[in-house]
């Protein structure tokens, strides 16, 4: 048996176990204690089951080894609901609680967990029978609890993306800086190593100030230009605005907002 964790009901318990042999040959009652999973799964009453903790979940297994791995027990594939069970801490829920999901009023939230409906995931994973059990407008709470899952995933997108192209600006911001500093101060004397009674050719050498700055700081492209440019024209404006590359491996879309940033377009 095996289901996603999301969508699955997890609990170790202690499991007492009477040995009959121990129990004859000490004339009385002996015990011992097995480390038990119950696995139970939402607005599914019939099915059910408990196995040795420490056995091997055979779909897990299966897959790691097929990975060049080797065995994984119930307790290593629901490892933090195990380990809060050695703790005797409360055993987590694995997925987003009914109680982060707006579209629910409390009402319907109690009549979810008395079906075993305890996460956003398991309601949104509900098909066939077990979904037949929330009874009318079941359907659209399955419905309700997936547009919420796809809407908070895609803000974590954005989350994400924001944070790579705040701190690609952050890198291009520095680095701009240093090369201004580093202008200012004067770039190194070229032919230092020379004999000092060789007189030094630097007129025609150095770059006109004006000229350099005009090369830098030309039209800057617009927003259609930047969208256009594949990854490795990205690299080279990014270079050319701030005097190195990125580091990393920034991804496009962290390219291009960072591009539009150092253009100041939108």
């Amino acid at each position: 048996m095996s289901a996603n964790q999301n969508t699955v009901n997890v609990t170790f318990r202690n499991h007492v176990i009477p040995d009959e042999n121990a129990s004859r040959k000490a004339g009385r009652p002996i015990f011992h204690d097995m480390e038990v999973c119950d696995l139970s799964f939402p607005a599914n009453r019939q099915t059910k089951a408990t196995y040795p903790a420490h056995d091997a979940e055979p779909n897990a297994t299966r897959e790691s080894i097929a990975a060049g791995g080797s065995v994984v027990t119930y307790a290593q594939l629901y490892n933090k609901q195990y380990l809060a069970f050695k703790d005797g801490n409360a055993q987590p829920l694995s997925g987003t609680p009914l109680s982060e999901a707006p579209f629910l009023k409390e009402g319907k939230r109690r009549e979810l967990k008395a079906l075993g409906v305890h996460t956003v995931e398991q309601l949104a994973s509900l098909d066939g029978t077990p979904l037949k059990q929330l009874g009318m407008g079941g359907r659209e709470l399955k419905n309700q609890a997936q547009a919420y899952l796809d809407n908070a995933a895609g803000s974590a997108d954005v989350t994400n993306l924001a944070a790579q192209v705040a701190a690609l600006t952050q890198q291009l911001t520095e680095e701009r800086r240093l090369r201004e500093e580093f202008m200012q101060s004067g770039k190194p004397v070229k032919g230092a190593d020379a004999p000092a009674d060789e007189p030094e050719q630097q007129d025609d050498e150095q770059p006109n100030p004006d000229e350099e700055e005009e090369q830098d700081h030309g039209i800057p492209p617009t927003v259609e230009e930047i969208e256009a440019m594949d990854d490795e024209a990205l690299k080279v404006y990014i270079a050319k605005e701030t005097g190195s590359r990125p580091r990393g491996n920034p991804n496009h879309e962290t390219l291009v907002a960072a591009a539009k940033e150092l253009a100041m377009v939108d």
